[in-house]
């Protein structure tokens, strides 16, 4: 079977990562404007680096859950493509191999002026350097291919989001079971993925407050990752 689960950081919370909206969430600490866009970076460059160092050290710290593993056990038997807003690298440390960052990644870093993003920057200068780090990024550490700043792989608000359209469509069109997990789906671009799928035969989605209206044509699972996924794992590879 062809199944694509698109998941949001109720995936990783039971793992003790913070989201970021939440009460006791990473925004409480700071304005988003500051850390997660492109003129935060240019006004403050080293707390923006701070602020996803302790990301980055957070991520690394913590484990799979029980949902991330029933996931890497369903691909076993499955074709599985993940589909996810979270920058954590949980999903891959499981074991899954397919899977899509819609925002990024903790665990990797780019060229401030990457060609993605010359746009934000005067000047022709576009580069395409990017690479993975095992360490939190420093001020000073400078691109090997043109010396720009290097910062965190990660889309911030006002960037481009990831969408890889034609492998979407070509996703959307072989896909015999959707899963959603962890993300209310009410923000862009889990807002708009959801309609896209709406053809897909066998639809589930998985959380614990479930907006029933918005998710017309969805077997509701109302519940936490670790405990309703796992289940619904067990299900599939019985079909």
């Amino acid at each position: 079977m062809n199944i694509v689960i698109f998941s949001g950081a109720g995936l990783s919370t039971e793992s003790g990562i913070p989201t970021f909206r939440d009460s006791g969430g990473l925004w409480e600490q700071h304005r988003i404007e500051d850390v997660a866009s492109p003129e935060g970076w240019k006004r403050n460059p080293q707390l923006v680096l701070d602020f996803y160092a302790k990301r980055f050290e957070k991520q690394a710290e913590c484990l799979p859950n029980p949902a991330h593993f029933a996931i890497a056990e369903l691909a076993k038997h499955h074709s599985v493509i993940n589909i996810t807003q979270n920058i954590d690298t949980l999903l891959e440390r499981a074991g899954c191999e397919e899977v899509w960052h819609l925002h990024g990644r903790i665990d990797q870093q780019k060229c401030e002026y990457h060609h993605s993003l010359a746009f934000e920057y005067d000047g022709d200068l576009e580069c395409t350097y990017r690479s993975q780090i095992t360490a939190p990024i420093k001020l000073g550490d400078e691109c090997p291919k043109c010396g720009g700043q290097l910062r965190p792989d990660i889309v911030w608000f006002g960037e481009p989001v990831d969408m890889r359209e034609e492998f979407l469509m070509k996703t959307i069109k072989q896909a015999e079971i959707f899963v959603g997990v962890g993300t209310s789906a009410l923000v862009y671009p889990a807002a708009g993925l959801l309609p896209m799928f709406r053809m897909t035969p066998e639809k589930y989605f998985i959380d614990p407050h479930p907006n029933y209206e918005l998710l017309n044509g969805f077997t509701i699972l109302e519940g936490p990752a670790g405990e309703r996924l796992p289940k619904l794992v067990n299900r599939l590879l019985l079909q």
